[in-house]
């Protein structure tokens, strides 16, 4: 949420980039959709994709697409993740990259490594740990590497190293969150927007009161 300055003694409480406050004074389902797509592209997937063009901004911009996956899995299912970020974040991770079931074993561990060495990395301490790298040498999203002996895979080993293509990765997510989007706003599938509803129950508080700043709009904005 963000205050502007307010124009005529009107005070613009925006509640997204693009919508204020009055959007979501009995909302219709489309006006819901509507600020959950805002937020998350012009707070998330935009900024992100803008880091990309800076210099030395990839790593950032990946500090933030790495929250896609545990939010997104809450608006899939329509529960909490309280107490359950591992496990929300490797079912939000799944449904961005899909896996070959032979590839079981080997894609369980990249998941581990990104939500251990990169998701905690990001969250605890500002910045990614060990066996996670980043850079565009790859066309793929992700690349790992894996022991071998005799040049063969090693079928119960465990991941070496994941090479991040942050450029390709950040566009995956956006073509699951873009597929996403307009599935909810064809409200063909019931249990998915059922489940898109309750997340919003879950995380906006729309039906609470709002505590906002306990001050005036003069105070406020004359820094008194």
């Amino acid at each position: 949420m963000t205050l502007r300055q307010p124009s005529e003694n009107v005070i613009l409480n925006f509640i997204s980039p693009s919508y204020t406050a009055e959007k979501l004074v009995s909302p219709r389902y489309l006006d819901l959709v509507d600020v959950f797509e805002d937020r998350m592209r012009h707070w998330l997937l935009e900024p992100a994709k803008h880091l990309l063009d800076q210099q030395h901004g990839a790593v950032a911009a990946m500090s933030l697409v790495i929250a896609y996956f545990e939010g997104i899995e809450i608006y899939c299912t329509g529960k909490d993740s309280d107490r359950q970020s591992t496990q929300f974040f490797r079912r939000g991770f799944r449904r961005v990259f899909a896996i070959a079931p032979e590839n079981e074993h080997v894609y369980d561990e990249v998941i581990s490594a990104l939500y251990s060495q990169m998701r905690c990395g990001f969250a605890h301490e500002g910045l990614f740990r060990k066996r996670i790298y980043f850079g565009e040498a790859r066309p793929e999203p992700i690349c790992v590497t894996w022991p071998r002996k005799d040049g063969r895979f090693i079928k119960d080993g465990h991941l070496e190293s994941a090479a991040i293509n942050p450029r390709k990765f950040v566009a995956a997510v956006e073509h699951h969150f873009n597929k996403f989007v307009a599935e909810l706003r064809g409200e063909a599938d019931a249990e998915r927007t059922a489940n898109f509803l309750a997340a919003i129950e879950l995380q906006w508080g729309l039906n609470e009161p709002e505590h906002l700043i306990a001050m005036t709009q003069e105070e406020f904005f004359n820094g008194s």
